[in-house]
C-alpha cells in the first residue's frame, strides 16, 4: 500500500481525504497519547506486541 504524500488532507476541512499520520509520530517515545473527546479522556497506547489499544 502506498501512502499519500505527507500533508494530503491536513488542514483542509473541505477535503474528503482522511488525514494520515504515523503512529510513532502520535505516540512518541512514551508509546501513549491522551485524547480528550466530548469531555472524556482516552488513552491510545502501543501494546508490547505492537498493536494499538484505545481505553477510556
Amino acid at each position: 500500500m502506498q501512502l499519500p504524500e505527507k500533508g494530503t488532507g491536513q488542514g483542509d476541512t473541505s477535503s474528503s481525504i482522511p488525514r494520515e499520520v504515523e503512529s510513532r509520530e502520535l505516540l512518541g517515545s512514551s508509546g501513549q497519547l491522551i485524547i480528550h473527546h466530548e469531555q472524556r479522556r482516552y488513552v491510545l497506547r502501543r501494546t508490547k506486541s505492537g498493536k494499538l489499544i484505545l481505553n477510556a
